[in-house]
């Protein structure tokens, strides 16, 4: 009996560290490189505040967020195939379709 009590703690143990390490991967900003520039995602937007221009480009490769520097339409957050959008009011920030209707808004990281 009491081996069954020592691995039920051990498997505790090993389920929170595993919690925490998901939420400390979590916690950065998005981020997207466009052409050697690297742009992080700040807020959601729907078509109220900016009308979506014509298609920048799509995701290529999620990397890790060390390696974000390294290629043209990377992220650290967001899929392969995720589309991004030119802003017709605004040509430095991009738009980031979250889901259909709803975008993120990329502005350049200072």
């Amino acid at each position: 009996m009491a081996v069954i009590i020592v691995l039920s703690g051990c498997s505790t143990i090993q389920e929170n560290d595993i919690s925490l390490e998901l939420e400390q991967e979590q916690s950065y900003a998005p981020m997207v490189n466009l052409n050697g520039t690297i742009y992080a995602s700040y807020d959601l937007t729907k078509y109220e505040k900016y009308s979506t221009g014509e298609v920048f480009g799509e995701i290529k490769r999620r990397v890790p967020s060390s390696d974000i520097e390294n290629a043209n339409l990377t992220s650290n957050y967001y899929d392969e195939g995720t589309v991004i959008y030119n802003v017709k009011e605004d040509n430095k920030i991009f738009l980031i379709e979250e889901s259909p209707g709803i975008y993120s808004i990329l502005e350049k990281l200072e």
